[in-house]
This record gives C-alpha cells, sequence and structure tokens, in this order.
C-alpha cells in the first residue's frame, strides 16, 4: 500500500495487539489479474502493467510473490512484534495461473486475488503469500486493478480494514513523506531533547542573580 501510512497508524492505537491481517498487498499483480479478467494472455497483461509504469521491467520479485512477502514480513516483525524471515513464509506467486483458469474463477464468482496472511500460533506467527480464491461477496473480490486492501484482526477491534483505490504518484509521495516526519519525529523524543538541553549548575545560577 504505497501510500498508507499504516506503522503511523498503530502509533496511534496504544494497547492494541494484532492477532492476524489478510489483504491484497502488491498492485502489480492484482493488476495483471484483473487485466487477466478481461482476457489478455498473462504477457500482455504484464506489458501493460509495464507500460502504466506499475511494473518493473523485470517483474520476477512481484510476480513470484517476493514484494509481497517481505511486506508481510515487515507488518509481522513491527506491528505483531514478532521476528520472522523470508524463508519462512509459504511464498507462491502467479505466475502458473493460465488465462482461463482466471476467467473461469471470475465468472463463477471466486476470482483470483494474490492474498497475503498472518496469524498467531502461540509464541509464533504462520504467514504465506499464495493466489486464493475469494469469493465474491467478500471486500477483497472487490479490489481490482492497482489497488490494495488489508484486513486486520486485534484484540479491540475485530476487524479494521483500510482500502487504498488505485493510488497515484502523490499517493506515493505521501508515504514517503510520512515515513520522513515518523522518523523525524521520533528521533525528537522528550527524553533526547532533555538529554540535549544545557543544564545550569548551581554555581552558574548564582552568577546570574
Amino acid at each position: 500500500m504505497d501510500g498508507v501510512p499504516i506503522f503511523s497508524l498503530f502509533d496511534q492505537l496504544p494497547a492494541v495487539h494484532l492477532q492476524g491481517f489478510h489483504g491484497i498487498l502488491n498492485s502489480t499483480t492484482n493488476l495483471i489479474l484483473s487485466q487477466m479478467e478481461q482476457g489478455l494472455s498473462f504477457d500482455e497483461a504484464l506489458l501493460k502493467a509495464q507500460e502504466l509504469g506499475v511494473a518493473e521491467t523485470d517483474a520476477t520479485h512481484d510476480i513470484d510473490g517476493w514484494d509481497a512477502a517481505v511486506k508481510t514480513a515487515a507488518l509481522v516483525n513491527v506491528l505483531m512484534d514478532v521476528p520472522i524471515r523470508l524463508d519462512h513464509i509459504v511464498r507462491e506467486g502467479i505466475r502458473d495461473l493460465t488465462p482461463q483458469a482466471v476467467r473461469n474463477a471470475r465468472r463463477d464468482g471466486w476470482p483470483f486475488k494474490l492474498v497475503c496472511r498472518a496469524h498467531r500460533v502461540g509464541d509464533t506467527v504462520k504467514a504465506s503469500v499464495a493466489p486464493e480464491k475469494v469469493r465474491i461477496g467478500e471486500p477483497m473480490a472487490r479490489i481490482t486493478g492497482t489497488s490494495s486492501y488489508i484486513h486486520f484482526e486485534t484484540d479491540i477491534f475485530p476487524g479494521l480494514a483500510i482500502t487504498e483505490e488505485n493510488p497515484g504518484l502523490y499517493a506515493t509521495a505521501y508515504g514517503m513523506l510520512a515515513d520522513f516526519v515518523r522518523a523525524v519525529s521520533s528521533s525528537h523524543s522528550p527524553i533526547e531533547e532533555q538529554k540535549a538541553s544545557p543544564r545550569i549548575s548551581t554555581d552558574q545560577r548564582g552568577s546570574e542573580r
């Protein structure tokens, strides 16, 4: 989700513990699947995504699920406070999905989406990235094009969802700006400011009177 400051959002939710999440976090694969549903081949859909500036010239990391896995790992490490490595995330991309399978799934009311999932299991977290058939009535099924979606399950809020619809360059720029502001703000915490502030000794106070 290019422009949504998810980490900053959870900074504003003290004492909330994240139990799990699922969603669509890679816009390139979502656009490719949407184009395949409309009749394009995989290669044609990829070329369209590249022409739109959504997919890179080498889109391997998107197509094979690496980008989505990295984002999933970041969310687990930061928001769930559980260390997880990329090789511990079950990963499958969309490369093996045929246009016929994608169109049939949409026709049957169960469109394919590249879904990121994570949930707590004891003291650990199980996470995965894989194509899934999503029932047409579910919010994820309505995420098309370059849109993204994430649904959080917490101990306080059973369902907290964010949808980003077809973000543009301004959304990406805002995400970078929000991260920068957050980093600068955290580096100027009250404790650090107290350490950095000048102290006046007893002798100095006396001399100033």
